[in-house]
């Protein structure tokens, strides 16, 4: 994958404010402490999506504007469901934008959700997952922090985690410190935006 150019377009508050352009959509979600913001740097090459050792600071939904080999698609940070130190009015309203996100947007043409890989699952992601699979939107389950492992813990957390979720096959494993797995994510993302090579 060769991204010419990354670019923060804008915060979402609300569904009125996701842009409406025609312009594929893929979204990344996971608990607060997943990294996902991290997995995003990774991936562009860059630090230009904000990190914080205090999960809970992604609170609107962030659109970043990829351009690869002429063609242009979204990254979507969206706020971390479960852990976050606010409110629970706070947690509720980050939890509804996401949902009306998920099932409002045009564009949206898939969801990576990142999981801890040395944890099997919370219930929060269980139902987060299936909610976002009702509404008719596909999921790339990915496991993050794959460096955290030594090579039996590993093998054993990937298979941990294919059971608790049924999924056909283990789930790529990823790590934003050492790049592994990124090739084969961004290979993932490109089936999901249905432009291989994009």
């Amino acid at each position: 994958m060769q991204i010419s150019a990354v670019n923060f377009v804008l915060g979402a508050a609300s569904i009125k404010q996701v842009p409406r352009e025609g312009i594929p959509q893929i979204a990344f979600l996971g608990r607060s402490n997943a990294g996902k913001s991290s997995l995003l740097n990774a991936l562009f090459k860059k630090e230009i999506v904000k990190t914080s050792k205090s999960p809970g600071k992604t609170r609107e939904i962030n659109f970043f504007l990829v351009n690869s080999q002429n063609n242009s698609y979204y990254f979507v940070d969206l706020p971390g469901v479960g852990y976050a130190k606010v409110s629970k009015s706070m947690r509720d309203e980050m939890a509804n934008r996401i949902k009306t996100y998920v099932e409002k947007a045009h564009d949206l043409k898939g969801v990576v959700y990142l999981l801890d890989i040395r944890h099997g699952g919370h219930q929060i992601d269980f139902g987060t997952i299936n909610g976002i699979k009702n509404a008719g939107v596909p999921v790339l389950l990915i496991a993050g922090k794959a460096d955290k492992l030594n090579q039996s813990e590993f093998i054993a957390a990937k298979k941990k985690l294919k059971e608790n979720f049924c999924l056909p096959e283990e789930p790529l494993a990823v790590s934003s410190k050492t790049k592994k797995g990124l090739p084969e994510l961004w290979k993932e993302i490109e089936v999901l935006l249905g432009v291989p090579g994009a």
